[in-house]
């Protein structure tokens, strides 16, 4: 059986045009910046006997700004994000910023946070934060049948809500 093969040219003019399309077609920046990861790590797999050379550099060069601008856009949108889940004192949406970050790039975020908002503010979240994870941590341990695993499931607690308020109330223990 023969091996089929494609050769692929890339012109930095033409993947410059490429990246420029996705960042104004896109209505999504998660998408986008996950986009211009995979098309990182395609030319990286597939390019990986040209690495090194003058070409290969610059083209890694371009997709790094315009990864790096998606990131830097995606962090400002998830900044917003938390502001608004922490004002309204809104643990699921707490948790929709948490979950697809990384624990660094969370606590970026966060620290955007606490250089906005007024003290006296950043003190009653954390006062609702360390509350809200004493109760769910409280009700967890009195469902569960074993010491020292508390049963989030059966006290109707989603983990990923109580991860994401414990990484809260860690960050603004610290301001204190």
């Amino acid at each position: 059986m023969s091996e089929t093969r494609l050769r692929l040219d890339i012109e930095i003019s033409q993947l410059e045009k490429f990246c420029n399309q996705l960042l104004t077609r896109s209505r999504d920046i998660v998408k986008t910046h996950e986009s211009l990861i995979t098309l990182e790590t395609f030319i990286k797999v597939f390019a990986s006997g040209q690495q090194g050379s003058e070409s290969y550099m610059a083209i890694e060069a371009l997709i790094g700004r315009y990864t790096e601008q998606t990131r830097q856009q995606l962090l400002q949108q998830k900044n917003l994000e938390l502001i608004s889940a922490l004002q309204h004192r809104d643990v699921s949406a707490v948790a929709a910023v948490h979950t697809p970050l990384s624990r660094n790039g969370f606590y970026l975020i966060l620290q955007s946070v606490g250089a906005v908002l007024p003290r006296d503010e950043l003190g009653a979240l954390q006062d609702w934060s360390i509350k809200w994870t004493q109760d769910a941590k409280q009700k967890a341990d009195k469902l569960s049948r074993y010491p020292d695993a508390p049963d989030f499931k059966a006290a109707g607690i989603v983990l990923e809500q109580y991860l994401a308020m414990v990484d809260v109330s860690r960050y603004l223990e610290s301001l204190a």
